[in-house]
């Protein structure tokens, strides 16, 4: 890892593992027995044969890669679109570390880098704001679905009522996606049902399936917490995979700069995304949520998109809903998270075209 790059990820991450360790669960849920049929059942569908195999009768954290067989298929050649995926790695890092914001360290880390060409001539530049922890707060819910544009809002699964709120924020117009709770480093607890590096197979079989059924209707999942989970390959191989088959993708929170959501991603076969900011990691800062703001909209207009993440609070709310109206204004798309679908596919094509070779007739 370049050096410049390894020192600025380590100071983005300390203050990002400060703000996970905030985020307490207060809410406790008895987990459904899912039961071990169940689990069974997962571990007969194709592609997940191989997941469950690296987590059956072993601990998640020491499940043994060499074990894993329909996952461990060479890594699909997407060196094309890996060129794409650093460039873009580059301008964002290079907009964090040329912010003349004494807050631009709220960033946490350096994104992974999905690349987006500059938007192209005559499209304003896509902002995708995601809120999480959603459903736990019924007037922060209730504010935020209130809020103008295009929104995306994340709940937790364990969250009282939690279908029947994610259904009205989706009669609302509302996009809806499933924050999961995952195994953090430290002490922050994630909440009831969390994935953990400790479960054997079939318990960290039967919590996935407790979380993804809790409602439905989402579109696509990221994780709570999760900075230890989702350093871990073999954990995250067989996340992605059952999402696979649930056809939902999967949207990094990154809460480590250790991740290995990308790694996984690429021997199950699937595509994933990032985020970009944490709008509101200083919680009651209304300061540094403006100087986040503008960050968004530095590197939505130098990579034509950016994904913020934020959390239903007061002053956050506060100072988004103006914001959102006034984005249009001044140039700006919002999106709900599903335009990452549409800028994967357009990254592609673009990435395949600089290097497709002349027609001859």
């Amino acid at each position: 890892m370049n050096p410049c790059r390894r020192a600025f990820d380590s100071l983005n991450y300390r203050r990002g593992h400060n703000f996970e360790a905030r985020k307490l669960a207060v809410i406790r849920l008895r987990r459904p027995n899912a039961g071990v049929l169940a689990s069974v059942a997962i571990a007969l569908t194709g592609v997940l044969i191989g997941a469950i195999s690296s987590y059956v009768s072993e601990l998640g954290a020491v499940a043994s890669a060499t074990k894993i067989s329909a996952l461990n298929a060479p890594l699909r050649d997407d060196r094309l679109f890996d060129m794409a995926y650093h460039a873009r790695a580059k301008i964002v890092r290079r907009v964090l570390a040329s912010a003349d914001f004494a807050t631009h360290d709220l960033q946490r880390l350096a994104p992974p880098q999905i690349m987006s060409p500059l938007a192209p001539t005559g499209r304003k530049p896509k902002i995708i704001i995601i809120f999480d922890d959603m459903g736990i707060d019924k007037r922060a819910y209730e504010n935020t679905v209130a809020l103008p544009g295009p929104l995306t809002l994340s709940f937790l699964p364990y969250a009282n009522d939690v279908a029947q709120l994610a259904a009205a924020a989706r009669k609302a117009g509302r996009t809806v996606m499933l924050h999961l709770p995952m195994e953090p480093e430290g002490e922050a607890d994630p909440g009831p049902s969390a994935l953990t590096t400790k479960m054997t197979g079939v318990a960290f079989l039967d919590a996935l399936m407790w979380n993804l059924e809790r409602f439905d209707g989402y579109v696509a999942v990221n994780n709570h917490m999760g900075s230890k989970l989702t350093a871990d390959e073999a954990a995250m191989k067989t996340v992605l995979a059952y999402l696979k088959q649930e056809g939902v993708f999967f949207l990094d929170s990154v809460t480590t700069g250790d991740t290995k959501v990308r790694a996984a991603a690429a021997r199950v076969g699937v595509d994933v995304f990032s985020r970009d900011v944490f709008i509101d990691a200083e919680a009651g800062d209304k300061t540094a949520i403006i100087k986040q703001l503008r960050l968004v909209e530095r590197i939505a207009r130098h990579t034509g998109y950016a994904v913020a993440i934020a959390h239903p609070r007061k002053e956050t709310l506060e100072v988004l809903g103006p914001w959102l109206t006034s984005a249009p204004e001044r140039g700006f798309e919002l999106a709900p998270v599903t335009a990452l679908v549409d800028i994967r596919r357009q990254e592609k094509y673009q990435a395949l075209a600089v290097k497709a070779p002349e027609l001859r007739l």
